[in-house]
């Protein structure tokens, strides 16, 4: 959390409903430092509490970009972030409070990139190790990639995040179920 930060301003809106209208309503010129849903991130608004990512360009003292994780269905901020994988945890923490204690999968063989029929027994098994309908509904998957530990929209079956951890728990690694 960024200590000492005087980037909030007390008259900004807060929500990600309230602060795209108030980027949309704004002039061009005057949108730069305005937060706003990161590029890539989930933008449609619902009923329930699903997870984004806001981002806002900082110029002073020098350029850097700041990120909190929020909500699409409510008013839920969290704080200011240097790195869009804390916020984007933060909005997990948020709207999926128990995906900390998901099981950590790992990546599907690398020939299920080109073999359909591997790609879905792996999903099948992924699946079978979450909650029942925790993917139908738009929750994370937290995946065991060491080579990159950025996490991805849109990476989960069923279209939420792909929560990536680049070194497994060795708790989480006895439980993990073996997939390929």
């Amino acid at each position: 959390m960024l200590t000492g930060s005087t980037t909030t301003d007390t008259q900004e809106p807060r929500g990600t409903r309230a602060r795209l209208a108030a980027i949309h309503a704004a002039p061009q010129p005057a949108r730069r430092g305005m937060w706003e849903i990161s590029y890539g991130h989930p933008a449609e608004l619902t009923d329930a509490c699903r997870p984004t990512v806001l981002s806002r360009v900082v110029d002073e003292p020098t350029w850097h970009q700041l990120h909190r994780g929020a909500c699409l269905g409510c008013d839920y901020e969290g704080p200011e972030r240097r790195r869009n994988n804390e916020a984007t945890e933060d909005a997990h923490d948020h709207a999926w409070p128990t995906w900390r204690a998901l099981p950590v999968v790992s990546p599907p063989a690398a020939a299920a990139d080109y073999r359909p029929v591997l790609r879905e027994r792996w999903q099948a098994e992924v699946t079978r190790a979450y909650p029942a309908g925790w993917f139908t509904s738009g929750g994370p998957l937290v995946i065991y990639r060491p080579e990159d530990g950025r996490h991805r929209p849109g990476g989960a079956p069923g279209g939420g995040y792909e929560i990536v951890v680049r070194q497994a728990e060795p708790s989480q690694q006895s439980e993990q179920p073996t997939l390929f």
